[in-house]
């Protein structure tokens, strides 16, 4: 891989197209001149990758090299590794949080601690236990210095952009390439042209949508990670906006915060179109801000438009996607196709909210599939069934009137607490007929599986006008917890699977 101390040799061989030793050879064409000097004015940049890449084992080595070319393999893991990862999790987070993960908390607890929004952090740093929470408390203060802290445990949405945001969203920066890469991941793109115009906010925020909530929550992206290409799109004469350093270094904070592995990253760079002496001291500052997992899997691609998408292609991104054309020229077919199609899933979500909403007004029976996992693991789907003569659960507006210093219970409630006045309350044999249908999915998921279904079933009934009621000292109704209702949720599908032994 040459001898980085060697500072006359004009590049290093570790980002050769070839893979081949590292001297300049004498008496080079035209085009190999070119690309010689091209690593001289990068120098700077290509030695401090390839001194990281020189730092690793010959098996870490071979790793960054497999997924650079989309050889890599998809990350592993069983079960039983998960609920030992998030057991390992729960405990390490309980000795370092800190006061943006309290905030969190106190906002909404189920948000931190859902085991699938854990994972992503386990599954970006390749289940390392204490660089996940890490990055996860990062996360969480980055979030809520850019969006407010009154967001820190919530969904951020295309409501939450201001013009300025939606006016970045549109200007052709980002492009997700429809096809995946030769090893089936995700290919994003981001155009250099409006990059250092924009308002750091602005960047950050788009950013934050584009990675939180279109690409992260892809299952394939977390086990597999993305081809991340920077697109030198400068015209030849045009004057570079060059971003500042506490600009990139911000910015490249907040990027590695988010729960996103970058298995390949190609910096692509047209000599002819602008001074690459500036360009190699933004990219030399900025590699050193990254960990070395990302930098050891960096490649610089120089070139003409039509050379660079000859090197992409060879490294495994499929060409009918390319965002621009062989002349430089952004293709206005594609551009922005990413998020028309986001924007057509979200109206379908919406769509699918409101037919929801018209069958409870209209006293439709709702009946609920067994759990699956989608791609995003996210959990339960309902399913709107139009078959009349059915039990139906009530809406909030049709139940009985609170008693003076308690809740009346009513048909669809769910009593905890023992007796036969209680397990024969209408809403508990329905509540009991209802878990039925998930008690296998219940039985057989790993324990902290368990209470991410219990939780959901409380969630999901309680979205419907369910109530889960306790009794007090008094003997008067009221509404319990959130942990008491998934409490009752657990025993009920041990007291099912009893009766199934039986």
């Amino acid at each position: 891989y040459g001898d980085v101390s060697q500072s006359n040799k004009p590049c290093l061989p570790c980002f050769d197209h070839n893979d081949g030793p590292g001297t300049a050879p004498q008496n080079l064409p035209v085009q190999q001149k070119r690309t010689v000097q091209t690593w001289d004015e990068m120098k700077q940049t290509e030695d401090y990758l390839a001194a990281e890449l020189y730092k690793l084992s010959v098996q870490e080595r071979a790793k960054a090299m497999d997924d650079i070319h989309c050889l890599g393999e998809e990350l592993k893991e069983t079960p039983e590794m998960v609920e030992k990862l998030l057991e390992e999790f729960d405990q390490i987070v309980r000795q370092v949080k800190t006061p943006f993960y309290e905030m969190a908390v106190i906002q909404n607890r189920e948000h931190v601690e859902d085991p699938s929004f854990r994972l992503r952090f386990l599954r970006c740093n390749m289940h390392n236990v204490h660089l996940s929470v890490r990055q996860m408390m990062d996360y969480l203060k980055h979030k809520a210095t850019y969006f407010g802290e009154d967001k820190v445990a919530r969904g951020i949405t295309l409501d939450d952009f201001n013009d300025e945001d939606m006016e970045l969203v549109m200007s052709g920066l980002y492009h997700i390439q429809k096809e995946r890469d030769r090893s089936g991941r995700a290919v994003v793109y981001v155009m250099n042209d409006v990059f250092g115009r924009c308002k750091l906010e602005n960047l950050i925020h788009v950013a934050y949508y584009v990675w939180n909530n279109i690409l992260i929550p892809m299952h394939n992206v977390q086990m597999k990670g993305i081809c991340f290409v920077y697109y030198d799109m400068t015209k030849q004469g045009e004057k570079y906006a060059m971003p500042g350093l506490n600009f990139m270094r911000t910015l490249t904070k907040v990027l590695m915060s988010f729960p996103l592995r970058y298995s390949a990253i190609h910096l692509c760079l047209n000599p002819e179109r602008g001074d690459l002496a500036l360009t190699n001291s933004l990219f030399s500052y900025t590699m050193k801000q990254v960990s070395r997992y990302v930098g050891v899997r960096t490649r610089l691609q120089y070139g003409s438009d039509m050379e660079v998408q000859y090197a992409l292609r060879s490294h495994g991104v499929p060409e009918k996607g390319f965002p621009v054309d062989a002349d430089g020229n952004i293709r206005k077919d594609i551009m922005n196709e990413w998020f028309y199609r986001h924007k057509e899933e979200i109206e379908a979500k919406k769509q699918h909210r409101k037919v929801l909403a018209t069958h409870a007004s209209l006293h439709q029976p709702v009946e609920y599939s067994n759990l699956g996992h989608n791609a995003q693991e996210s959990g339960l789907e309902p399913v709107v069934a139009a078959t009349a003569g059915t039990d139906q659960i009530e809406s909030e507006t049709n139940r009985p009137p609170r008693k003076e210093g308690g809740i009346n219970p009513s048909p669809q409630d769910v009593l905890l607490g023992r007796g036969w006045r209680v397990q024969n309350h209408e809403g508990n044999v329905r509540f009991r007929s209802f878990l039925e249908a998930y008690s296998d999915e219940y039985d057989t998921a790993a324990r902290l599986r368990k209470r991410q279904i219990a939780g959901q079933l409380v969630n999901l009934l309680r979205g419907r006008g369910v109530r889960f009621l306790k009794q007090t000292d008094a003997s008067e109704w009221i509404e319990s917890s959130f942990e008491d209702a998934e409490k009752k949720v657990g025993q009920l599908f041990r007291t099912l699977r009893k009766q199934s032994r039986t």
